[in-house]
């Protein structure tokens, strides 16, 4: 399934390639707070991601993205003692979506397959809601909520970033 997933995500990007002009790059990085299964077990998140976006209709673009994020074990208390979480790493694929609902405001989505880069780390569904507001005409600060999901955990945390168009 990874794999599958990795194809399809270069098979949009060397689109991208073919259609240039059309597109725009952007990137940035965010700051978050674990929520969820892993509040106890993590004490905070960074991430970092880029997005080729499409113009679709107006207002509207879609796009390939690919992020990094990391979350940072913390030491926890238990009955025996304490011990240290390792950290986790995840490696998002996915395909985004944005709408301008004014001219500050933007609304958008990500959805796809986030690669654990961590021994024992499987990955899992991804998805990230997030509203944005622009602060200039490349910047963007984002508000976002983002989960990965597998059958025993949901690594979930909530963010802060700023996006700069490339």
């Amino acid at each position: 399934m990874k794999k599958v997933l990795f194809i399809a995500f270069l098979a949009i990007a060397g689109l991208g390639k073919v259609n240039a002009q059309e597109g725009v790059l952007n990137g940035g990085f965010n700051v978050g707070l674990p929520t969820g299964d892993v509040s106890d077990l993590t004490s905070f998140t960074l991430g970092a991601e880029l997005n080729y976006m499409f113009p679709v209709a107006e207002g509207f673009t879609l796009g390939p993205s690919v992020q990094y994020s990391h979350f940072f074990g913390e030491e926890v208390e238990t009955i025996g003692g304490t011990f240290d979480v390792s950290d986790s790493s995840f490696l998002p694929i996915s395909g985004a979506a944005r709408f301008n609902v004014s001219e500050k405001f933007v609304l958008g989505a990500n959805i796809g397959y986030a690669l654990g880069l961590d021994e024992g780390n499987d990955g899992g569904f991804y998805y990230r809601p997030i509203v944005g507001y622009k602060i200039g005409d490349t910047t963007q600060l984002n508000l976002s909520y983002s989960g990965i999901s597998n059958d025993n955990l949901t690594f979930s945390n909530v963010s802060l970033g700023v996006m700069f168009g490339i």
